[in-house]
């Protein structure tokens, strides 16, 4: 597999052309942050450039303790307003012809199955397909869109605590065209990597792209060669290189500069990046499989911790020779469990016993509050997948057949017997 990089300055002007919109006025507020479920990053969905600005002005709208959606009435001069004039009667008939179509907008998103964790990847993959909004409405009286998200898009957009991707209104607004605003998502789930993989018919699906622009020349200039002019002139511009398999360019890394989350904003939660993640993108994970595998542990199918010791198995075979595809082969040592035994094994030897007696009658029982400190210990490590201590004990305990007890001293238990 060959590569080459292309190296282009980031900062170099985008080619002169008529756009609905010029950088954000400014009395409008340019500290928001917007957030968004990584499944929804990476879902397949197709808006044009006015109902980008639409979606991004929803976002912006969204508090961070809402449990539901409800009705936002978007000023029309925040979606097709010109820098320097009012809307003119063509802006407005566009936007209310973009209701109807908005109301269409359908969000393909993958979900793992059977058949990826068996790593059938000649398998379609499989799509819950959701409607992203309820309804738009155009209100010419108001001057105003009213809209209303889907409440199926509820778990991609509310109560993010993991798993999630955020951005700040300021950079969004820089960009222009729709495959520029979703590889800036992309590659900001990525941002504390400085890097990101995605195959060339990966990418053209993310940005409902399948089939067109056959020659790649012509894709890297319009999509590639465009995204970089304007992410350039964002806090996230990036070079690419493209990797080659034959003749044919299959994958494309993007290389930008890592960068903190943004900490100092504290409106949205802070989701702090995974060890075990960073781990599975220096083996070379593609986003596909990356997520899947996320989506495993977030479940709770598979713990955090197993995927770093398979990693390291998988290494140490990689490194003796005994493996050809060192990606490949922790993916399907993950998803598989192929080497859950040997994990378990391990588990076992370093399973902590605190207070554990075991009377002649084969009663297991560890007092509760000295679990406390070793789930607190287990998440400053990031070796659980349980948010609460009460998930833990559930979890691994009492879904194990121990019981919650309490003495005559009032101090509980969890016992097996």
């Amino acid at each position: 597999m060959k590569s080459f990089r292309i190296f282009r300055s980031p900062t170099q002007p985008a080619t002169m052309q008529t756009v609905l919109f010029d950088p954000t006025p400014a009395e409008e507020p340019n500290g928001k942050v917007v957030v968004q479920h990584n499944a929804l990053v990476n879902a397949r969905f197709d808006l044009s450039t006015v109902e980008m600005r639409l979606f991004m002005a929803m976002l912006s709208r969204i508090g961070r303790d809402d449990s539901e959606f409800r009705e936002m009435c978007i000023p029309l001069t925040e979606i097709v307003a010109l820098s320097g004039r009012r809307p003119s009667s063509k802006d407005y008939q566009q936007v209310a012809s973009m209701c109807d179509q908005l109301v269409s907008r359908i969000l393909h998103i993958e979900r793992p199955t059977l058949a990826q964790r068996k790593e059938r990847r000649n398998a379609a993959p499989d799509f819950d397909k959701i409607p992203l909004m309820a309804y738009a409405k155009y209100r010419g009286e108001e001057g105003a869109l009213r809209v209303r998200f889907n409440d199926e898009v509820m778990p991609y957009l509310l109560q993010l605590h993991r798993n999630f991707t955020k951005a700040q209104v300021v950079q969004l607004l820089k960009l222009k065209s729709p495959h520029s605003y979703r590889i800036y998502w992309l590659l900001k789930e990525y941002s504390t990597f400085g890097n990101r993989v995605m195959g060339v018919d990966e990418l053209k699906g993310l940005l409902n792209l399948d089939g067109q622009y056959k020659q790649f020349p012509l894709f890297r200039l319009r999509v590639l060669d465009r995204a970089q002019d304007e992410l350039g002139q964002t806090d996230l511009p990036f070079e690419y290189e493209l990797i080659r398999q034959g003749k044919s360019v299959s994958q494309i890394r993007f290389v930008f500069k890592q960068v903190a989350l943004l900490a100092e904003l504290p409106a949205q939660p802070v989701q702090p990046a995974n060890s075990w993640q960073e781990v599975l993108n220096q083996v070379g994970l593609a986003a596909s499989s990356l997520a899947t595998i996320t989506s495993l542990v977030e479940q709770g199918k598979i713990e955090a911790e197993y995927v770093a010791f398979v990693v390291k198995a998988q290494r140490e075979k990689h490194r003796l020779g005994k493996l050809k595809s060192l990606a490949g082969a922790v993916f399907t040592a993950i998803t598989k469990r192929h080497l859950l035994t040997e994990y378990q094994q391990l588990q076992e030897r370093r399973r902590p016993r605190p207070a554990a007696a075991t009377t002649p009658g084969e009663v297991i029982r560890f007092r509760v509050d000295e679990l406390e400190p070793v789930y607190h210990t287990l998440v400053k490590k990031g070796k659980t997948p349980d948010a609460t201590f009460a998930e833990h004990l559930q979890r691994v305990y009492l879904d194990q057949g121990f019981v919650l007890q309490t003495d005559r001293q009032g101090q509980q238990w969890v016992v097996k017997q």
